[in-house]
C-alpha cells in the first residue's frame, strides 16, 4: 500500500499546484484538494476538493470537469509515472462535515446564558 500512498501524495501536490496556477474560479472563491484516492490498479484516482468562498460545490465540479481534458494534459507532461492516472473528482463531504463540526465546536453555548 505505501506505492499507492506516495502516488496519491505526488498526484495531490502536483493536482493543487495546477489548481492553484492554472485554473481560474470566480472571484473569492478557494478550491483546494482534500485527499486522492488511486484505484489499485493505477489507472483510475479520485480527486476529492473542498471550497471557501461564494461558489457552490456544483459550479465548482462543473467547472473542474470541464477542463479534466486540460488537467490531465498538464499531469501526464509534470508527472514521471505510468501509467498517469484518470481524474475524477468529487466534493468531499467529509471535509464539510468536519468543518461545520469544528464551526459548532468554536460557537460559544448561547443556552447556558440566561
Amino acid at each position: 500500500m505505501k506505492r499507492i500512498e506516495s502516488l496519491n501524495q505526488t498526484i495531490h501536490e502536483e493536482l493543487a499546484r495546477v489548481i492553484d496556477r492554472e485554473l481560474e474560479f470566480p472571484e473569492g472563491t478557494l478550491v483546494t484538494i482534500t485527499r486522492i484516492e488511486t484505484s489499485d490498479d493505477k489507472y483510475h484516482a479520485k480527486a476529492f476538493f473542498s471550497i471557501l468562498g461564494s461558489a457552490s460545490s456544483e459550479e465548482v465540479l462543473n467547472m473542474l470537469n470541464g477542463r479534466i481534458p486540460f488537467i490531465q494534459k498538464v499531469l501526464n507532461r509534470r508527472l514521471r509515472i505510468r501509467p498517469i492516472p484518470k481524474i475524477r473528482f468529487l466534493f468531499d463531504e467529509e471535509e464539510k462535515r468536519r468543518e461545520t463540526v469544528e464551526k459548532l465546536l468554536g460557537e460559544p453555548d448561547r443556552s447556558s446564558h440566561v
